[in-house]
């Protein structure tokens, strides 16, 4: 099932690729452009632009592109559409009560500072098939002190969102601030991801820290998540779904009926563990 993520950076936006420094390109730049966010204010570090303060007619437009993207992405034959309102991300920004000062009716306290989320969520919504999955990654936590006040308010967000009509909540952390202090580990999301699921009732998904397959065997087991996400470890090997396969034990009886060009790599690939085959 081919499937697409769209977002919008907000504050975090006009910024060199992460390899390449992963900070605002300066100001005179012909690459860079003016950021736009819930409220005038600067993620920090690396990333100091202040950004424009969204008027009511910046907030609609963007809403509206989210829609026109999502109508494009399903022309294009996507079948799985997520929404990013992670990672202090443009979305994430309204809902983070550090990043969005406003006072009027996308600010201030739980109502006004989901409301652009659930009328983004509202607008996709409305012109994605409602026969194929919509989910959402979105940072329920920031481990900036405030945990458990945080997570109150994100499952609280995600009752809303599961019945405006997600199908699944990818669990991530809202690195709002840059002065999180994130616990990183081994699945370290996966007892976050378990609250989520049986207090919110929605089917849930994480990934960070779960490229082993032990861990994403154990978090689907136990009934943490639903589905693990793997990323970098796809990056890294595009091969990856069949190494986890060898490791794990399984046995697949459909890769015999593959045509034979493909039963014929895979059966090389499982030969060599996780080498390349030639």
């Amino acid at each position: 099932m081919p499937g697409i993520q769209i977002a919008h950076a907000g504050r975090k936006a006009s910024a060199n690729r992460p390899w390449e420094g992963d900070d605002h390109i300066p100001d005179g730049d012909p690459r860079g452009w003016e950021t736009i966010a819930p409220s005038a204010i600067a993620f920090g570090g690396g990333l100091p632009k202040v950004p424009k303060a969204m008027t009511l007619g910046d907030i609609e437009r963007v809403q509206k592109d989210f829609a026109q993207a999502a109508r494009r992405a399903r022309e294009a034959g996507f079948e799985w559409l997520e929404l990013h309102l992670a990672h202090g991300y443009l979305a994430q920004s309204f809902f983070s009560r550090e990043a969005n000062q406003r006072t009027d009716q996308y600010g201030g306290d739980f109502a006004g500072r989901s409301r652009f989320l659930r009328q983004t969520l509202a607008a996709v919504r409305g012109v994605w098939p409602e026969n194929l999955p919509l989910t959402a990654r979105f940072g329920v936590i920031e481990y900036d002190g405030h945990d458990e006040e945080t997570l109150a308010e994100s499952i609280a967000l995600v009752k809303d969102l599961r019945d405006g009509g997600l199908d699944l909540l990818n669990v991530s952390i809202g690195f709002s601030t840059a002065r999180g202090k994130t616990p990183w580990g081994p699945a370290f999301l996966a007892p976050v991801a378990e609250r989520v699921r049986r207090e919110a009732a929605l089917p849930v998904a994480s990934s960070w820290c779960i490229d082993g397959p032990n861990d994403a065997e154990r978090a689907i087991a136990t009934g943490q998540m639903d589905l693990v996400m793997i990323g970098r470890a796809h990056l890294a090997d595009p091969h990856y779904t069949f190494a986890l396969a060898k490791a794990l034990g399984v046995d697949r009886p459909e890769w015999a009926t593959l045509p034979t060009q493909y039963a014929y790599w895979l059966s090389r690939y499982r030969g060599a563990g996780t080498g390349s085959a030639q």
